[in-house]
């Protein structure tokens, strides 16, 4: 889980020093005994984002995966510029981790660059990613209404890239129409996942 602000866990697992405290930047994993109306369990620092110099407000997380490969997949409400690094709001960048948790450390990669696909407006901010290393395929949903995927924000699209990184090519198409099954067009898809 990322948070759109800092806040404080009580009980947290691992965090920096021992704290119970918790950035925008960082990620945390939560370790259920049980799940549904009586969840319980444990709060465990997963990444710590000022240990790979994310540090400003616009260097906030609002999109996170983990691909199938264990990297982290991750998109920031910002600018993002990390030891030389730098990618913007509507990119997806990949976390290869060496170590995890209160001392983070591993390399960073441009995975999709979304202004070499006409994401350039402030609709296309991406906050929800998922990352099929196997096809290939990204699904995405942005902050608001993109004019290049055709989606708004209660919507999926998918991408499917002809190539990655700082030379991003590839098609959209319509993967989830939010409205269509019943999320309110006021409502924003923040978070998912392929099982």
């Amino acid at each position: 889980m990322c948070f759109v602000k800092p806040l404080t866990i009580a009980g947290l697992i691992g965090g920096p020093g021992g704290a119970d405290d918790v950035d925008d930047s960082d990620i945390v994993r939560f370790v259920p005994t049980s799940l549904g109306v009586n969840t319980a369990g444990t709060f465990e620092f997963y990444f710590d984002g000022s240990d790979m110099d994310l540090t400003t407000n616009a260097e906030r997380l609002d999109g996170i995966s983990i691909a199938p490969d264990g990297r982290l997949v991750l998109s920031t409400r910002g600018r993002t510029n990390s030891s030389g690094f730098v990618a913007k709001d509507e990119d997806l960048f990949l976390f290869d981790p060496t170590s995890l948790g209160d001392v983070t450390s591993g390399s960073l990669e441009l995975l999709f660059d979304g202004s070499d696909v006409g994401m350039t407006t402030g609709g296309d901010d991406l906050n929800a990613v998922f990352y099929d290393t196997v096809s290939g395929e990204l699904l995405l949903s942005t902050t608001g209404t993109s004019a290049v995927t055709g989606g708004a924000d209660e919507d999926l699209s998918t991408f499917t890239p002809t190539s990655l990184g700082s030379s991003t090519a590839g098609s959209f198409a319509a993967f989830l129409d939010g409205s269509a099954v019943g999320i309110p067009t006021n409502c924003d898809i923040v978070g998912v996942d392929i099982q």
